[in-house]
């Protein structure tokens, strides 16, 4: 009877059951993720987030899983400023045998709200692409990476836009200090339209070409200091900036520093920042009518001698700025508040 059966049935059949055995591991691997996603919108909401989708769905079969979100909506509304976030499409895929790296990404256009009642903003962003990947590894820290390319946000109640031919972020939990997470944001060719911080755009010009930060925030959420930075809860954390550069136009500023944010939110701190550009900056007053003509040789002077007693290097100036009960301080002149006396 054997011997009727053709010789390429026999590895056709095994070849078919491991396929088939194959299937079974990857849906039970779907299922698992549905249920693991599912399992995470509900934690989300004892924390008084909301995560709402209208359909999840499982597909990349054999090489891939990966899962589907339409209309996906993370609503932080418990937040000491509530913000929310919505996307037509979001997936999330992972290798079969590796769950432990997640590559995500969203379509646009994506819905953004900030604030509540009078005060919020609604924006509408575009991007070439928006894209995130996280990785847990036994034994190591979690790392999430960000990476958006190409994004314009406009705000939909108010004449404002802000584009960014390139955002990323890298986060990494510290595990060698418990509750610590260490950040670095990088942005590239960020512009501003005239709605947009319009004092400084007319003085600076409408492109920040560089925006470089890499900081520590240690904060007493332990295990769940990522979702505390998510949730915008920072009371009671500690911002560490080890290195913050800027670059805008003719202008450039860089800064080291410590912020203490208090339970009740009060912020005190001390960075040690450095400018350099100032002429730029005084012709811009002056252009502004914000400084008198006349006044901008004696400016200039006062402002290159300060240069050379600061102790920066030739057209920088060293400006200490310190925050004390959340007042901020250029040297001993306070420059928030309604009293601008020190």
């Amino acid at each position: 009877m054997l011997n009727r059966i053709p010789k390429i049935a026999l590895p056709l059949l095994g070849l078919l059951l491991l396929m088939g055995l194959y299937w079974l591991y990857w849906s039970t691997l779907a299922d698992r993720m549905k249920a693991e996603v599912e399992n995470w919108a509900a934690d989300q909401a004892r924390n008084g987030i909301t995560v709402t989708w209208d359909d999840m769905r499982a597909r990349g079969w054999p090489l891939r899983l990966r899962i589907e979100l339409d209309n996906l909506r993370y609503d932080v509304a418990s937040a000491d400023t509530p913000w929310s976030w919505t996307t037509p499409e979001f997936h999330a895929h992972a290798l079969p045998y590796r769950l432990t790296h997640i590559i995500a990404a969203a379509k646009s256009p994506m819905q953004v709200t900030y604030g509540s009642g009078n005060t919020q903003q609604r924006w509408e962003m575009t991007t070439e692409s928006a894209e995130a990947s996280y990785v847990i590894e036994k034994g190591g820290p979690a790392r999430l990476a960000v990476d958006i390319q190409a994004a314009v946000a406009t705000r939909l109640d108010a004449p404002a836009t802000i584009g960014a031919e390139r955002l990323q972020l890298h986060a990494r939990r510290a595990d060698e200090a418990p509750g610590s997470v260490d950040m670095a944001l990088r942005g590239a060719n960020i512009t501003f339209s005239d709605g947009i911080a319009p004092g400084l755009v007319d003085i600076l010009g409408p492109t920040v070409n560089h925006i470089g930060i890499q900081s520590r925030i240690t904060a007493n959420a332990g295990e769940r200091v990522f979702q505390d930075i998510a949730l915008l809860q920072l009371e009671g954390s500690e911002v560490q900036v080890s290195q913050g550069t800027v670059t805008w136009g003719q202008t450039g500023a860089t800064g080291t520093g410590k912020l203490s944010i208090a339970p009740d939110g009060t912020s005190n701190g001390k960075f040690d920042t450095t400018l350099k550009g100032h002429d730029t900056i005084v012709e811009g007053l002056v252009r502004q009518k914000l400084v008198a003509r006349e006044l901008e040789g004696t400016l200039k002077a006062a402002l290159s001698l300060l240069s050379l007693t600061s102790g920066a290097e030739a057209g920088h100036i060293r400006m200490p700025v310190n925050i004390r009960n959340s007042d901020v301080y250029l040297g001993p002149v306070r420059i928030t508040g309604d009293d601008r006396a020190p």
